[in-house]
């Protein structure tokens, strides 16, 4: 019992270094291609523990977001609390800044593309395709893991029972289903609706113990997530789609250069003393470390909280940012059409990118409540209007998809960053102060949990 102890203190201790960015390529990166290519005949092992560890450090997020969606959109609508043109400031605030925000980065996606030419490939590169599909995907082309027709997601985002939702995995349901009674507790006199309050705020702070613990987990996710990816993936695959990886990665930097901007454009002086070095880069780390947005949702709340933004509406912003508009899966699915088309030498013009824009964001924004390679298969409905075969092509982005996930977390991560610096800028109000002992989350800035260098 001492021995397990001494170890697991040690794994508590050591983890969380790895997560500094020369850790990672210095030790995590190296790693995981070896262990990827010594234990090649464990792929599924590996997989399995991935996806494991990635589950685990996604479910206390969901509650932690879901609980402060309820309780913020109550605080900020409250007839008692505050006046008309309060809320009605947010909702524009919050509203305008999504907006621009999102239309900014899908068409900056947009010509990165046009610039990068995903999917224009050399005849070798096109033999290579045809070659990795007829050797290891002609089953699952056929199979059910591809679905040839497009699914409509309207029915999915009306919700049933919010307890049968959650524990469906239904998390459209349960988002629409938890702002529906954030407005209904809008509605009713402060003591009628305080128990519950405080049920929800005890659930969101269970919910961010868990979730700091569960983090320092993080560099074994992504040992595990790129180990299994490397038994999986094609090298010669690797190679033709590398114009496609660049275009993600890179569309995941100019997003964080943006929210830096933001960062500084949206706060004072003052304020950005407050912290040793942007924020937003530790957010982007955390993200990408973890391939999963929402587990940067603690570190994103504090961030704000710490420029003593109102809660509420830091809450609101940031959450829904996270769960609805998910902008990394956005601009992701820009590429990926973008690449179809160039696949099949679809012939490009205004008009076709004005429809590449409206459906990379249609598709990114119906991602909402899915996970990992499900996110892929949205493009299904805009393939289908440019009469591009879905089932080439839908496959292949699920072979690379372990590793393009994690920059997908990140650019999700640090715009919702952006956007709830946006929609709280000027929020604070006069003498209000923030006690930390009650309010803000306990995860922190701690370098040792966020993996400062």
């Amino acid at each position: 019992m001492n021995y397990i102890s001494i170890v697991f203190n040690w794994l508590i201790a050591t983890l969380p270094k790895l997560r500094r960015p020369k850790n990672f390529f210095l030790i995590i990166l190296p790693f995981s291609l070896l262990l990827g290519r010594l234990a090649s005949d464990y792929s599924v092992l590996l997989n399995e523990i991935s996806e494991g560890l990635i589950n685990l450090i996604a479910f206390p997020a969901i509650p932690l977001v879901l609980s402060a969606v309820m309780v913020s959109i109550a605080n900020i609508f409250s007839v008692e609390e505050r006046s008309k043109p309060d809320r009605f400031k947010f909702a524009s605030r919050f509203g305008v800044a999504l907006a621009c925000v999102v239309l900014f980065i899908s068409i900056l996606a947009l010509l990165l593309s046009i610039y990068q030419s995903p999917g224009i490939l050399s005849p070798e590169g096109r033999l290579n395709i045809g070659r990795f599909m007829l050797d290891e995907l002609d089953i699952r082309i056929g199979g059910s893991i591809v679905e040839s027709e497009p699914t409509y997601w309207f029915d999915s985002i009306i919700p049933t029972n919010i307890l049968f939702d959650a524990s469906n995995n239904n998390t459209l349901k349960v988002i629409s289903g938890s702002i529906i009674a954030g407005l209904a507790m809008s509605r009713l006199s402060s003591e009628k609706v305080k128990p519950l309050i405080n049920l929800l705020r005890s659930i969101n702070s269970i919910s961010v113990q868990v979730l700091n613990i569960v983090l320092n987990l993080a560099p074994l996710v992504l040992i595990f997530v790129i180990a299994s990816a490397v038994t999986k993936i094609n090298s010669q695959i690797i190679v033709t789609l590398l114009n496609f990886s660049i275009c993600v990665f890179f569309t995941a930097v100019i997003s964080l250069g943006i929210s830096r901007l933001i960062f500084k454009r949206f706060t004072t002086r003052d304020e950005r003393l407050l912290f040793a070095t942007n924020p937003i880069d530790k957010i982007f780390l955390l993200a990408l470390s973890t391939g999963s947005s929402m587990s940067a949702y603690s570190l994103i709340f504090d961030t704000l909280m710490k420029l003593k933004r109102d809660q509420a509406e830091v809450e609101a912003s940031v959450s829904l940012s996270l769960l609805v508009a998910r902008l990394g899966n956005v601009t992701y699915n820009v590429i990926a059409i973008m690449f179809a088309l160039n696949l099949y030498e679809v012939q490009l013009n205004p008009l076709i990118m004005i429809e590449v824009l409206f459906f990379g964001i249609a598709t990114g924004f119906s991602t909402a409540g899915l996970t990992g390679v499900t996110t892929i298969r949205t493009i299904s409905l805009a393939l289908s209007s440019f009469q591009v075969p879905t089932q080439p092509v839908i496959p292949l982005l699920m072979v690379i998809d372990p590793i393009l996930s994690l920059p997908r977390a990140a650019t999700t991560a640090v715009l919702a960053t952006a956007i709830g610096l946006i929609a709280s800028v000027g929020s604070t109000r006069a003498g209000e102060t923030v006690d930390a002992g009650e309010q803000i989350h306990p995860i922190g800035l701690d370098p040792g949990i966020i993996g400062a260098d």
